[in-house]
C-alpha cells in the first residue's frame, strides 16, 4: 500500500475529516439514542457497508494516484456521498425530534452534489486516460494487464509477449521478433550496483520504446534481455530496426550516481519470423543461441 503518496493528500484528508466529524456532530445535538431493541441491524449493516466501502475508495483513490485536479474532485465527491453514507448509518441509532427533521435535507442533498461532482472528475479521469493511453501504445498490444507489468523497466513482462505473439500467431498475422541482450551487464552491476543497474535498463527500455512504431511491442524477457513484437514486419525490416538500437544504445551517455564521466555501453541483438506452426519455445531457443554465438564471438 503507498502509504507515501496517500499522506501527499494531507487537504483532502483533513477534509474528509471534518466531514465525518460534522456529520457526527449534528446528529448528536439534535438527536437522542434509540433504545437497543429499536434499532433495525439489517438496515445498519447494508447502510454501514455503503459508509465504510465509501471510505475505503477515498482511501485508495488518494494511494492510488498523485495529487491533481481530478484525484481532489474524486476524493471531494466521494467524501461528500461519504456524508450522506454516515448520516444514513447513525439514523438507525437515533430519534430526531419534529424540529429536526431538516436533517433529512441535509442528508440527501451532499450525496446528490457528490455524484455531480463525481461525474465530473470520471469525464476528467477519460480525457486523462486517453492522453496515458497514447503514451502505452508502443507498451501494450491491444491488451492492457498491469499485474504483468515489470516494475523495474515498466514493461510487460515475458508472460504478455507470449500471450500477444500467440494471439499473432491464432490470427494468421505476419511478424517479426528480436530479442535484445546487454552486453556484460553483470559487471556493470558489479561495479555500479545494482540500483544503477535498474536505472540503467529503464533508460534503455525508454530509449528501446522511442524506436519503435505505435503497432509493435517491446517487453522484457529475464534480466537484462528484452524481447520485441513486430507485427506485418519481414526479416529485412527487423534486422535493421535491430541494427538501430544497437548503435542508438551505443550512443548513449550513461553517468552513475555523481560521476560526470560517461558510460557508453553495447547490444548484441537476434532476429526471427514469428511462424503460424512452429511453437514460441522453440522461437526463442533458437535466438538465444544465435545471442550465445554472438556473444563468444565478441569475447
Amino acid at each position: 500500500m503507498n502509504f507515501s503518496l496517500l499522506f501527499r493528500h494531507q487537504g483532502l484528508l483533513a477534509f474528509e475529516l471534518v466531514i465525518l466529524t460534522l456529520a457526527v456532530a449534528l446528529c448528536s445535538l439534535h438527536g437522542e439514542l434509540k433504545p437497543i431493541s429499536n434499532v433495525e441491524w439489517l438496515d445498519v449493516v447494508g447502510e454501514g457497508s455503503v459508509c465504510l466501502l465509501t471510505l475505503c475508495w477515498i482511501l485508495a483513490v488518494m494511494m492510488s494516484r498523485p495529487p491533481g485536479q481530478v484525484t481532489s474532485l474524486l476524493a471531494i465527491g466521494l467524501s461528500l456521498f461519504s456524508f450522506s453514507a454516515l448520516l444514513d448509518v447513525i439514523d438507525e441509532f437515533m430519534h430526531y425530534s419534529n424540529a429536526a427533521t431538516w436533517l433529512s435535507l441535509v442528508e440527501s442533498i451532499p450525496a446528490a452534489v457528490g455524484m455531480i461532482v463525481m461525474s465530473y472528475a470520471l469525464y476528467l479521469w477519460h480525457q486523462e486516460q486517453l492522453a496515458l493511453n497514447k503514451q502505452l501504445q508502443r507498451r501494450e498490444l491491444w491488451y492492457r494487464s498491469h499485474e504483468q507489468i515489470d516494475v523495474i523497466t515498466q514493461l510487460y513482462r515475458a508472460d504478455y509477449w507470449r500471450d500477444r505473439a500467440t494471439a499473432l500467431q491464432e490470427q494468421g498475422i505476419d511478424a517479426s521478433v528480436v530479442v535484445l541482450d546487454i552486453n556484460d551487464f553483470s559487471e556493470f552491476n558489479l561495479r555500479y550496483g545494482h540500483q544503477e543497474g535498474d536505472r540503467f535498463l529503464r533508460e534503455i527500455s525508454q530509449l528501446i520504446v522511442m524506436n519503435l512504431r505505435a503497432v509493435d511491442l517491446a517487453c522484457r524477457y529475464a534480466g537484462d534481455r528484452f524481447v520485441i513484437l513486430l507485427p506485418d514486419t519481414g526479416l529485412t525490416e527487423a534486422r535493421e530496426l535491430a541494427s538501430q538500437l544497437e548503435r542508438s544504445i551505443r550512443n548513449v551517455a550513461f553517468k552513475s550516481g555523481g560521476q560526470t564521466t560517461a558510460i557508453f555501453h553495447s547490444v548484441r541483438s537476434a532476429c526471427a519470423r514469428l511462424k503460424h506452426q512452429g511453437t514460441l519455445s522453440e522461437l526463442m531457443s533458437g535466438l538465444n543461441r544465435q545471442l550465445d554465438e554472438t556473444s563468444q564471438q565478441v569475447a
